[in-house]
């Protein structure tokens, strides 16, 4: 593919993410992550941050090492043109796999398991230079037939580097400084005129403060995929949250990016939050300690009839059990 200018199409770029993502993983060519990513190129994650495409290509070996059939599937990318000719991709990922090698959480298993992950990355000039990358790991330990709890401990008492505590640290100071939500419209915003907005309202009143608004932006079919778990029905999604909210208040939530892309008679809007919370309630078997939380999540809404149809929600359970433990040092 040739270098991205400001005329590249946003179908040139869902090519370039799914044929680079096949290129790296169903062909088994780790080091092509050197040709596709910045040499200091900076990948977010909730549990740690890696910094350079070295990096990145020694963290695809470990992980083909450990599961050596991955699959990499591309169930939807959703892209939007950024500043200067870059792009933002929104790649929503299933990986099912076998444990068949050492870890990151222990030795092989043996296990057939199935992850979920979402990764924005910025696109320029034909490298990636950034990403945020998202999956559930507390769903892939249960799937190893691990302890999730004693594998939270162990995480927690591992020496974290400085740079990934100042950036939780400073990435929740940003979103608890930032400005506070408009009031509620009297009904969700257009999500093709402004994602941006309607992805707010939802997530707002999901996450934060019920709302009208939110509530009438989902069908009453709808479904939600949240890593393993799945919840039929509008008015069930609503209650799911609300059970999150309990054990996870949020103190203040920043939408930090959205897109619309159009996908099979409707529309795939695709968001990217972040949230400043606290421990408030038994979170997976941990007792409320009130630690200050910083959690990324990523959503992926199908719309029809400007109206949720199917939602994909992805954001790292055992990461934010890690804060916890680490908080109240009771590893």
């Amino acid at each position: 593919m040739s270098p991205m200018t400001d005329n590249s199409s946003s179908e040139e770029i869902v090519d370039y993410i799914l044929r680079i993502t096949r290129e790296i993983w169903e062909d088994r060519n780790p080091d092509l992550v050197m040709r596709y990513y910045g040499p200091e190129a900076r990948i977010h994650a909730l549990g740690g941050i890696m910094q350079g495409a070295a990096a990145v290509t020694e963290n695809t070996r470990a992980m083909q090492a450990a599961f050596p059939d991955r699959l990499v599937i591309g169930e939807d990318v959703v892209c939007s043109p950024l500043e200067d000719g870059a792009w933002l991709s929104s790649h929503r990922i299933r990986s099912p796999m076998t444990s068949k090698g050492d870890n990151a959480y222990g030795p092989a298993t043996g296990r057939r398991v199935t992850t979920h992950v979402i990764a924005d990355c910025v696109v320029m000039n034909g490298l990636i230079e950034k990403e945020w990358l998202v999956r559930d790991n507390l769903s892939l330990v249960r799937q190893l037939g691990l302890d999730p709890l004693e594998v939270a401990r162990r995480e927690a008492a591992r020496i974290h580097p400085d740079e990934h505590a100042r950036w939780l640290a400073d990435e929740r100071k940003r979103v608890l400084n930032a400005t506070g939500p408009p009031s509620d419209p009297a009904s969700p915003p257009d999500p093709q005129r402004d994602p941006l907005g309607f992805a707010r309202e939802i997530l707002l009143g999901l996450w934060q403060r019920p709302s009208e608004s939110c509530e009438a932006a989902y069908a009453p079919y709808a479904v939600l995929s949240d890593s393993d778990r799945e919840v039929a029905g509008a008015s069930n999604i609503l209650t799911h949250y609300a059970a999150l909210r309990e054990s996870l208040k949020v103190r203040r939530l920043s939408v930090d990016h959205a897109g619309v892309q159009a996908r099979g008679g409707g529309w795939t809007l695709a968001a990217r939050w972040a949230a400043a919370a606290e421990h408030s309630k038994e979170f997976e078997r941990l007792p409320a300690t009130r630690a200050p939380l910083f959690l990324i999540g990523i959503s992926h809404w199908w719309l029809t009839g400007r109206r949720v149809a199917r939602e994909w929600t992805v954001f790292d359970r055992l990461a934010l059990m890690e804060q916890i433990l680490r908080h109240g040092k009771t590893l």
